[in-house]
């Protein structure tokens, strides 16, 4: 650079705003360049009293207003709006909706599908069960007797539990 750099570039090169091309050339440029070098210390050594001048105007704050509003926070009560949201909090809502769900679905029809006859038909499958006996010759029991109910004896027999389920079945 043949000339001097604009205030403008040097408070970007201060501030480290400047792409990394133009930072190495004005680098060079305050290294060869004494009116620009004294420029850019002007310009750093304002921004240093500006900051000390904002960190000794700051203010404390009155520890009256701290005492009173400290204890308006402790005395606080919450509302009857901001105990309802503390109760919806998601670790409570979370289950709570989904026992309610639950609850919902199991105790109406919402969802299920139309009500259907629900009664086991017991006569269906024991004759299904006879029919398998009858016609499977080589099964270990064979074939069931039909006798009637005066006839059949109340006493196990005396083979003992395996031939009683055998007399049985």
């Amino acid at each position: 650079m043949t000339q001097h750099l604009p205030l403008e570039t040097l408070i970007d090169y201060i501030h480290g705003e400047l792409t990394p091309e133009a930072d190495a050339a004005v680098h060079v440029h305050l290294t060869a360049c004494p009116p620009c070098r004294e420029e850019y210390a002007a310009e750093v050594q304002l921004g240093e009293a500006l900051r000390a001048s904002a960190r000794a105007q700051e203010v404390e704050f009155p520890s009256m207003i701290a005492a009173r509003t400290w204890e308006r926070i402790r005395n606080a009560r919450p509302g009857p709006l901001a105990s309802l949201a503390i109760f919806l909090r998601p670790a409570i809502a979370v289950p709570l909706v989904l026992a309610i769900g639950f609850g919902a679905y199991f105790a109406t029809p919402l969802g299920h599908a139309a009500k259907h006859d629900r009664t086991i038909n017991a006569s269906y499958y024991l004759e299904q069960h006879a029919g398998q006996q009858a016609s499977d010759p080589l099964a270990e029991r064979g074939p069931v007797p039909v006798m009637e109910s005066s006839l059949v004896d109340t006493a196990p027999p005396a083979g003992g539990p395996n031939d009683a389920n055998d007399a049985i079945h």
